[in-house]
């Protein structure tokens, strides 16, 4: 999304993660919050330079409400990157 702002493809993007302890419970391997977090000043660089000017990036951190035993999970495979 940044290289897009700077190449003025887009005019912004939002991008929508879960927190570290949320991601464990997906079915997926995919990033998290914390996984990003160092890349922000990086992109506040950009904004701050005038390269992204006419643009926005935003990362939104989701989280879980709790969790309950009595609703059963969704087994992880074990293929790919799965390790449990």
């Amino acid at each position: 999304m940044a290289i897009g702002l700077l190449d003025k493809l887009v005019a912004g993007g939002i991008l929508v993660l879960p927190c570290r302890s949320m991601y464990y419970y997906l079915t997926d391997r995919i990033g998290n919050f914390d996984e990003i977090r160092p890349c922000f000043p990086i992109w506040e660089c950009l904004g701050k330079s005038g390269q992204i000017a006419d643009g926005v990036l935003a990362v939104i951190e989701i989280e879980h409400d709790s969790l309950s035993d009595s609703i059963p999970w969704i087994p992880k495979g074990t293929d790919g990157r799965a390790l449990r």
